[in-house]
């Protein structure tokens, strides 16, 4: 299956999509760690070659629901725009710099009179505007200008502190979280020139059902990291599918009604749903593991070992292959079966 080998070469390092990064932007990559003066930790650079790849296979989505191609300029323009949200990610969530720095970051960033980092600044904004200047010099104006125009929203993330904080309200997250999957995910779309408000709608709700997913996978790793996400609003396993199922058929509705080719969207709404699917196993796992009890102490002390599912493992291929190929475009609201709970299992 074409999907199947895209998502393993997406999540294997050492798959194509990888390696077309690697080899696009070797140089800049190179550049990058020169930069390092010791302060940036390897896995920030595995964070950003991660982003590069999803921005591209982002990109790639898109095209093809929109019924349009991505040129070899736009695709490294897209490696070095998933470069900068990984890089401006790290600034915000691991480093955590204060807010009026990144405000000075985002202004010098869109500024018209080009972008210069502030001086003094440390390796890792020294890395940030390297692609920030790489970017520049293969997008076309326009495109700059449009992602400009997503400033306000750019802004959102600088809020995601704010997860970390034992009073924030679950619709402040969603504002937060959501927002930045969708102007993501808008970002990604400007390569395709594609004005129309439905476009945009569908491609925003695109971001934050992607986001949601994103979150599902990361339940302890941001459990452990004490940030608060839709799943820690949630009083069970059932509830977090629930609420993502929701996400997902709102999505696709708006997917559906786009005025593209019928192969385009369908093709999309396969892929998405596939992806819906192997999230929706492996929350299933999860909830195995956690004895099916959503404790999020009990959670946070449990190995990491236990959150690591492998999507291409015969057990996973036998759970998910069946539910992915009984996709029917025109009823893909159906809901698969999964199953967070078991009545003959004591609970703690």
């Amino acid at each position: 299956m074409k999907l199947a080998w895209k998502m393993y070469h997406a999540n294997n390092t050492f798959g194509s999509y990888h390696r077309y990064v690697k080899r696009v932007a070797g140089d800049t990559i190179r550049q990058s760690l020169m930069l390092n003066d010791e302060s940036i930790p390897e896995r920030i650079y595995k964070k950003i070659q991660w982003y590069m790849v999803e921005a591209v296979f982002i990109g790639e989505m898109l095209a093809r629901m929109a019924d349009n191609s991505i040129s070899k300029r736009d695709k490294e323009s897209l490696i070095y725009l998933g470069a900068i949200m990984a890089l401006f990610d790290v600034i915000v969530d691991d480093i955590r710099l204060k807010r009026d720095i990144v405000n000075e970051i985002l202004e010098h960033t869109f500024s018209t009179t080009g972008s210069k980092p502030p001086a003094g600044d440390s390796a890792i904004v020294r890395v940030y505007f390297l692609y920030v200047d790489k970017l520049i010099a293969t997008i076309d104006k326009e495109q700059w200008r449009e992602i400009s125009g997503h400033l306000n929203i750019i802004r959102l993330q600088m809020k995601s502190d704010e997860q970390l904080m034992n009073s924030i309200t679950e619709e402040s997250v969603n504002s937060i979280t959501l927002g930045k999957g969708g102007v993501a995910t808008l970002i990604c779309s400007v390569f395709l020139q594609q004005k129309s408000e439905s476009f945009r709608e569908a491609v925003f709700e695109l971001g934050g059902f992607i986001q949601m997913m994103n979150d599902c996978q990361d339940l302890h790793k941001d459990t452990v990291a004490g940030i608060k996400t839709f799943v820690h609003f949630s009083k069970d396993f059932s509830e977090i599918f629930n609420k993502l199922d929701e996400k997902r058929m709102k999505t696709f509705h708006l997917i559906q009604s786009l005025d593209y080719s019928y192969k385009g969207r369908k093709e999309t709404l396969f892929d998405l749903n596939a992806m819906f699917i192997v999230i929706s196993y492996k929350l299933q796992r999860y909830a195995e593991n956690s004895n099916y009890s959503l404790d999020f102490k009990f959670i946070a002390d449990m190995n990491k070992e236990d959150f690591r599912i492998n999507p291409f493992s015969p057990a996973a291929v036998s759970a998910c292959l069946g539910k992915i190929l009984r996709f029917n475009f025109e009823n893909c609201e159906l809901t698969p079966d999964f199953k967070f709970e078991q009545a003959d299992r004591s609970k703690r």
